[in-house]
């Protein structure tokens, strides 16, 4: 305690730069640590769970194309996997699987709306991937049909006491679900989030057929498995193997595809997100990592800057019998008050940036405070604080006694000039770093994905009478600004389902392509892309169900067929169409955004306005969208116009309609919020070499006070004053800059 009094004594004498030492390493220790803290929170994902060590994800492995040796992993599996391997796979404990149907709006009996993430869950779900129950069994609500449990957010969101509630789905209408139990609600650190949990037995009520039982094909199910202590998932396979004979006739298919093709692998849950996101991780640690190294170098320049002047000081204690141990002792306690002011200071600046920092990362800050960042951060705090602690120490306490009796100055700068010159290269580092994401990141914004987005908007038909469709398009049509209205069931922005094109025997599956189901005879026009073979779907020459295909998929059907003469009015047989005619050849597109392109062919099938209305009618819960293209000049407020056309069919008037443009601009929401994160790295490690080069500066006009009154008495000016100072930085930053510039291009 006494060491502590005196290290506050200190830290607040004339002239010891206390508040500039603070303010530039808040700056630095607040950026650093928040990008470290986000590294760890990657690591963090899905490690709340008991037992997550034995927990392991089931992944389909198959060939996208049968010519290829290279198999694509997939997420996700056929529904009767799971419960397969927990009943015929030895040294598998439990089993468990899920089956997203999305994002939904759902109703209150009192007409209250809500959204919600829904998901389908067999009865064995919290024996692997358990969650804290506030009300209800699990075990017997997912046996239940027409059964859920929703999370403790969605209770308090509805009002609390919601046990008995009865829900129904906007695109589910006339589907009623009862509300059965309460259960804690997932953390943000989890693959697979959920807020409403469905029983799988109510499969077939939200689906036209229930593939929760099917061995092949339908891979929509995440499937999860506990492992019995001690197990390896790679000695699994022979057993797997054995299951797949069974049940899927394997040896059969793979006889008529030419050799092995589908295949399951374990993955831990806990390395799925932090193996995907390794890039992210290893660019965050590096910035964090930067800033902070640049942070504590110019620390340490402006504290020994300060040592000097305190030369006496030093002295004057080792002849009060002082060792070397009581001042490093006395320097830590500095350091150690300074950090902690410090630290105090970099969380007032997280407070304050919050909202922008949580805009950027995608999720509350508040989900990094677990034990698996806590504890990291602490123990880097703890190493920086010891090393920014032990060098200026060790430099206090060699300081010899005479110096008591005399001045005591540094001869030298070079040592000054090297701490400069590390803090260059980290700040030249940010700067090149910036510059590249920045450009990258106008590059994907600004690309042709090889469709129109300006002056094109779209919303869905979930919640419209089917019977509502054609007057709902007229109304649209006579509005003024429109210029065209066309129909399908997806867009390019949003990706597509998957499905796979037969050989010409049916007997082999050849590749599989991106399935933007149906659209118009308007769709290809309103999106401007072109077709290049055959022709456009047209209600005089097109029937339902002719397909479109991209020019990747028919290179593809020459190479598997042999088609010399082009793919135009072939036939080929599609997996969940069947067999359809080729009318026309387009361009490939970008299939969801470039930061994660889909590869895949494309193909679009033709539907007629009447049938989109007939289907909707028979089906309502297969909704589509409504794609409109306006007049240039005409965008502004033109979304409530057509929202408000949209509520004319809409019960309970809440229409949502989007733009396009805007919404492949928020696909690419991560690049911006890392281009953002790196400039505001950059404000930060800039200002902080600001500081250490004022540190710098006022510490040699101090030094070499008296060989500068000699350069003026002889008639010296300002200019060539601050030459002499200018000549050693511009070499120093010059060569530092160069050198990172060259290691930057080689990475």
């Amino acid at each position: 305690m006494y060491t502590l009094k005196l290290a506050y004594r200190s830290l607040f004498i004339k002239g010891q730069f206390t508040i500039t030492r603070i303010i530039s390493l808040a700056a630095g220790l607040a950026f650093g640590l928040l990008l470290l803290a986000e590294v760890f929170y990657h690591y963090s994902y899905d490690r709340f769970y008991p037992d997550a060590n034995r927990i392991y994800t089931v992944q389909s492995r198959f060939k996208l194309d049968k010519l290829s040796d290279k198999f694509e992993s997939y997420p996700s599996v056929s529904g009767a996997i799971a419960p397969g391997m927990k009943a015929e796979v030895p040294g598998i404990e439990a089993a468990t699987r899920l089956n997203s149907i999305g994002n939904h709006v759902f109703y209150t009996d009192n007409q209250k709306s809500y959204k919600a993430s829904f998901s389908l869950a067999d009865e064995y779900l919290f024996d692997v991937l358990p969650r804290p129950m506030i009300n209800g069994n699990p075990v017997d609500i997912l046996k239940r049909p027409m059964a859920c449990m929703v999370s403790s957010e969605i209770a308090d969101a509805m009002g609390g006491n919601v046990i008995g509630e009865v829900i129904e789905l906007k695109r589910y209408p006339g589907k009623k679900l009862t509300v059965s139990g309460v259960f804690e609600a997932l953390p943000e650190n989890t693959n697979y989030q959920y807020d409403i949990l469905i029983s799988m037995i109510s499969t077939e009520q939200f689906f036209s057929w229930d593939g929760s039982t099917n061995w092949l094909g339908n891979d929509r199910y995440y499937a999860c498995v506990k492992l019995m202590p001690g197990i390896n998932p790679e000695n699994l396979e022979p057993a797997v193997r054995k299951m797949q004979e069974k049940h899927q006739d394997i040896v059969k298919l793979e006889e008529e595809q030419g050799g092995l093709f589908l295949k399951y692998a374990f993955q831990p849950i806990k390395k799925i997100h932090s193996d995907k996101s390794r890039d992210m991780v290893i660019i965050l640690s590096t910035i964090a990592l930067a800033v902070l190294f640049v942070s504590l170098m110019n620390y340490i320049l402006l504290t020994l800057n300060i040592l000097i002047k305190r030369a006496k000081a030093s002295a004057i204690h080792k002849t009060c019998g002082a060792q070397t141990f009581n001042l490093q002792q006395l320097f830590f306690s500095e350091s150690f008050l300074l950090f902690l002011l410090s630290i105090i200071g970099a969380l007032l600046i997280i407070g304050i940036i919050q909202p922008f920092a949580e805009v950027q990362l995608g999720h509350p800050l508040v989900a990094v405070l677990n034990p698996i960042v806590i504890w990291p951060v602490l123990g880097i705090l703890f190493l920086l604080i010891g090393v920014t602690s032990y060098l200026p120490g060790r430099f206090f306490s060699r300081i010899p006694v005479t110096t008591a009796f005399k001045n005591y100055n540094q001869k030298k700068n070079k040592w000054k000039l090297a701490l400069l010159a590390f803090q260059f290269v980290g700040a030249t580092f940010i700067v090149t770093v910036m510059v590249i994401v920045t450009l990258q990141y106008d590059q994907m914004k600004n690309a042709d994905h090889g469709y129109r987005t300006k002056g094109i908007y779209y919303g869905s038909t979930t919640g419209i009478d089917g019977r509502k469709i054609t007057l709902l398009l007229n109304e649209l049509r006579k509005m003024p600004e429109i210029k065209s209205v066309g129909l399908g069931t997806s867009v390019p922005l949003n990706g597509a389902s998957g499905n796979n094109v037969r050989s010409l025997d049916k007997k082999r599956e050849l590749f599989n392509v991106g399935d933007f189901y149906s659209i118009d005879e308007n769709y290809f026009s309103i999106l401007e892309i072109p077709v290049t073979q055959g022709q456009k779907f047209t209600p005089q020459t097109s029937a339902a169900n002719d397909v479109l295909i991209s020019e990747k998929g028919a290179g593809m059907l020459q190479l598997h067929n042999g088609w010399d003469d082009g793919v135009t009015g072939k036939q080929i047989s599609i997996s969940e169409h069947g067999s359809t005619t080729i009318c026309g050849v387009f361009p490939d597109f970008i299939i969801g955004s470039l930061s994660a392109p889909d590869n895949r062919p494309s193909v679009f099938f033709y539907l007629p306005e009447e049938k989109f209305q007939l289907a909707k009618i028979e089906d309502p819960s297969k909704p589509f969208n409504i794609l409109i293209k306006v007049h240039e000049g005409s965008e502004k407020g033109i979304m409530n116009k057509i929202a408000a056309v949209f509520n004319l069919a809409l019960p309970q008037n809440d229409a949502v309609i989007k733009s396009l443009e805007q919404e492949l601009l928020l696909k690419y929401a991560d690049e911006k919020g890392f281009r953002n994160a790196m400039l505001a790295g950059n404000i930060i490690i800039l200002l902080i070499t600001m500081i250490g080069l004022l540190g710098y500066t006022t510490n040699e006009a101090t030094r070499r006070q008296k060989e500068l009154a000699i350069r003026r008495i002889n008639g010296a000016k300002l200019s060539n004053i601050l030459r002499a100072f200018i000549i050693d930085l511009q070499y120093t930053a010059i060569q530092k800059i160069v050198f990172n510039k060259l290691h930057t291009s080689a990475i």
